[in-house]
């Protein structure tokens, strides 16, 4: 802090720091109407300890007053702004925020101009029109400094001061951007991309109406090496101003649809979806709700779907509070009401501490389908009353419509003695009748053979003295019951199956809804003229 004072003096005598940017320059040639702080640059990313299985981070801020006032920055007082810190991951197609801090809250600000040319308010109390403060991550990790989010309205800009456990400190993640020490392993997710956002909330911003353009992101990047315990994380690449951390996704994949939703009179929500088909067959549905400013909050997502479509595998994921916060943590129910797919918490009549959408947060929401997607209307639904309606906005669902089967090939087969690689496949498959065929191709001729089945997948070279590759896993049956089959002269073979008993090593069992189950052959071969068997390729099906 002492040295932040001596700076801030020699500024007073109009020695502005820092350098002038081509885009900053655009930003400061349009004014805004009084007060506008920005992220203008997320400088720099500190590591601290790991306790249990969580770590600890911040994120280094510069702020700039894009307006043409002077922006209050009073210590131990209410006029001064606040600033946040979050932390993401993007790692296969699904985009999540992984850590949240607390508020750094602030007390004195230099007048540099790394944004626009400083016009220097002569006081650290005030930052002047076009300049620019920073605050390092060392310096927005200092828990004295750390309030709890929970006492701010971030549409308002107003917050409660002194706040809660002012001056007081911790462990080393007592109130800092906290992150499971998994979630940024290398190990658990090595080709996952991070990044880190920023927020300021200051009265005299929203009271002008420019809190709208107060966040910005920058990527930060993982070297594998570690400190006290946690993954190392920093910045590099440039910002991106006045934009969340889930524009990140979009430039990443620019398939990923972004909306803009205002809630009429108060806050401004961001909603980005992206609909495909995945790996599988089943067509991924990826939802984030990121919530900028609004104090109503929301609680709960709404995503209508066509009749009979199926839905599976819906799950959510949010940035957990800490450091006792009052907010809940508990997870959101989701359902499946038909049509329509709807996660929800309580409402603010039954627990004002509900696990609610609120400021400066990313909730994230997924399921998955046989059917296709089109374009439909969400709605978000507010936590707290007010007078403006539920808002809604456009997303991706699926189309409606009875499901189909999937049927996915899967997993390598070892050449068998003909040079081949047996091929397994399901068809015919009639769920009225309940009843399926499997077919194999690329078999020796005259080989004795039979079908297996398991819910699960492996790959295992060479079990029990097999030239060939298990493509099972868990508990693996015999399709026919024990029956064996003969490729005869073709090299094929041709079943029928019974989806109400599917032998397995307790029993047979029924094909439930909306289940998978992998299937493959076993068969005989010869290698030298050494009797051994081979398998075939597998193939998964998804019944709905």
């Amino acid at each position: 802090m002492q040295r932040k004072v001596l700076l801030s003096f020699s500024l007073v005598l109009g020695l502005g720091l820092g350098l002038l940017t081509d885009a900053a320059s655009a930003q400061c040639a349009n004014q805004s109407n009084g007060a506008d702080v920005i992220v203008g640059d997320v400088s720099g990313c500190s590591t601290y300890g790991t306790v249990g299985s969580i770590s600890a981070y911040s994120l280094g801020t510069t702020s700039c007053n894009i307006g043409n006032a002077e922006l209050l920055w009073t210590a131990n007082n209410t006029n001064h702004p606040v600033i946040g810190q979050n932390i993401y991951r993007l790692n296969d197609g699904r985009f999540q925020q992984i850590g949240q801090s607390w508020l750094k809250h602030g007390f004195t600000a230099l007048q540099q101009n790394l944004c626009c040319p400083c016009q220097s308010s002569g006081t650290g109390a005030r930052l002047g029109v076009g300049c620019s403060d920073p605050y390092g991550s060392g310096l927005n990790g200092q828990q004295s400094g750390l309030g709890p989010r929970s006492e701010v309205n971030a549409f308002t800009g107003a917050f409660l001061y002194p706040f809660g456990t002012q001056g007081q400190t911790g462990n080393a993640i007592y109130k800092r951007a906290q992150v499971e020490r998994n979630d940024v392993d290398p190990a658990s997710f090595p080709n996952a991309l991070y990044y880190g956002e920023a927020q300021y909330v200051a009265p005299d911003d929203a009271a002008a109406g420019n809190g709208n353009n107060n966040v910005s992101w920058r990527r930060l990047n993982r070297p594998g090496s570690q400190t006290s315990g946690s993954f190392t994380l920093s910045t590099t690449g440039s910002t991106a101003r006045m934009q969340p951390a889930v524009m990140a996704w979009q430039s990443v994949d620019p398939t990923v649809d972004v909306q803009i939703v205002d809630v009429p009179g108060e806050g401004r929500l961001w909603v980005a979806s992206n609909c495909y088909q995945g790996a599988g067959g089943t067509f991924r549905y990826e939802y984030v709700v990121f919530n900028l400013n609004s104090h109503r909050s929301v609680r709960s997502f709404t995503v209508p779907i066509g009749g009979g479509a199926a839905v599976l595998n819906a799950g959510m994921s949010w940035p957990r509070s800490h450091s006792n916060e009052p907010y809940a943590n508990t997870a959101w129910t989701a359902q499946n009401l038909g049509d329509r797919v709807e996660w929800s918490t309580d409402t603010f009549a039954a627990n004002q501490n509900a696990n609610a959408i609120r400021w400066g947060t990313t909730y994230s929401f997924w399921f998955e389908s046989t059917n296709a997607p089109e374009a439909k209307v969400a709605t978000l639904g507010l936590f707290r009353a007010g007078a403006a309606a539920d808002p809604t906005t456009s997303v991706c669902g699926p189309v409606g419509g009875n499901p189909t089967p999937i049927v996915t090939n899967y997993c390598t087969a070892n050449p068998n003695s003909l040079g081949l690689t047996g091929e397994i496949t399901a068809q015919n498959i009639d769920m009225v009748a309940r009843t399926m065929e499997l077919a194999a191709s690329n078999l020796p001729p005259n080989a004795f053979a039979y079908s297996i089945a398991s819910f699960d997948q492996a790959f295992v070279q060479n079990p029990g003295g097999s030239t060939g590759a298990l493509c099972l896993g868990g508990a693996i049956g015999r399709v026919v019951g024990g029956t064996i089959l003969n490729t005869g002269g073709t090299g094929t073979l041709l079943e029928a199956v019974n989806l109400d008993s599917i032998p397995q090593p307790t029993g047979s069992v029924a094909v439930g809804a909306a289940e998978a189950w992998n299937f493959q052959y076993w068969h005989r071969d010869s290698v030298l003229g050494f009797s051994t068997s081979n398998f075939t390729n597998g193939v998964r099906v998804w019944f709905p």
